[in-house]
């Protein structure tokens, strides 16, 4: 049975291997070290199974509470997971109900999610599209010389 929870600060070698695994970092120290950094000011939460983790998903805040945009800044699924796009579906849908509850908790609403990925990602490309998210824009030679970054997002309604 998969579990979310959130995470903590000190969960960087906990989920270093799964960073590792989907994003460019160089080794599971440096993994962890940007997790640790990330996790001080950005929402985290991570999918187990028997206590291992298995998937996870960020998201922060973008402008002030009465703009109601997140970016989602990393979702990431173990490689060796049976049904991917289902973890992905719940943390997804997690995200999105916890965004949600922050703005309202502020007296506003979510309105816009957006996210980069790297362009030659098809899989999170396909399954921000089944999340009914569009493509806004083309970041070229981005974060890496050579590689575009791709804007995706959605809006939500009021």
């Amino acid at each position: 049975m998969i579990s979310i929870r959130k995470a903590n600060c000190d969960d960087g070698q906990t989920v270093s291997q799964l960073l590792h695994s989907r994003y460019s970092f160089s080794t599971e120290d440096e993994a962890a070290a940007v997790f640790t950094h990330e996790c001080e000011y950005q929402h985290y939460r991570i999918a187990e199974v028997d206590g291992k983790p298995v998937g996870l998903i960020s998201w922060r805040p973008q402008g002030t509470e009465r703009h109601g945009v997140v970016e989602l800044t990393r979702i990431a699924v173990a490689p060796d997971v049976e049904d991917r796009a289902f973890v992905k579906e719940l943390l997804f849908d997690q995200m999105i109900a916890e965004a949600d509850y922050y703005y309202k908790q502020h007296g506003k609403h979510l309105r816009k999610v957006f996210s980069m990925i790297h362009a030659d990602n098809k899989d999170v490309k396909e399954f921000f599209q089944n999340k009914g998210m569009h493509q806004e824009a083309i970041l070229r030679n981005h974060f890496h010389r050579g590689t575009d970054e791709l804007v995706y997002s959605i809006f939500l309604a009021a």
